[in-house]
């Protein structure tokens, strides 16, 4: 990318772009009985595999520990998550998704994985559908970038 302006204007609409459609994966997502937040953890959590830990949550999606204590009460009030305790320390606990957060995260993810390949379907031809699965790719990457803009300001 270029400095100048139109490249600045492009990586602006390029952004916005994003969020709209993560905006609309979020809309998808909100004729679950779930929180957008809620969901995100229960995401945490499966990724965690039995390992995941309250303060990886809190990290994660940048929440106080105050906020991610209630969140989990809930979550487990709900059947949706166990708790066991860390085997080498006592102090710390493990979560985990019980069968009925699993099926929770595996419904929801199916949903808002169907109304986006519908979403692509209606409105892209299929080289268009082939270029966005490529910039799919190209996305991740950037996502995972080590790259922290605020510490350049």
């Amino acid at each position: 990318m270029n400095g100048n302006e139109s490249g600045t204007e492009q990586i602006a609409e390029l952004r916005n772009q994003i969020v709209a459609l993560a905006r609309r994966l979020r809309q998808s997502a909100r004729s679950d009985a779930e929180t957008w937040t809620g969901l995100m953890a229960l995401g945490v959590i499966q990724r965690g595999e039995g390992n995941a830990t309250p303060t990886q949550i809190a990290a994660e999606l940048e929440l106080r520990s105050s906020n991610v204590a209630q969140l989990l009460r809930d979550l487990e009030e709900r059947g949706l998550i166990a708790r066991t305790p860390d085997a080498t320390d006592k102090r710390k606990v493990r979560l985990s998704l019980t069968r009925g957060g699993l099926a929770l995260v595996t419904e929801t993810r199916s949903a808002r994985d169907k109304w986006l390949a519908d979403a692509i379907a209606a409105c892209l031809s299929p080289a268009e559908q082939a270029q966005l699965i490529a910039a799919g790719e190209l996305m991740r990457r950037v996502a995972l970038s080590r790259q922290n803009p605020l510490s350049q300001a």
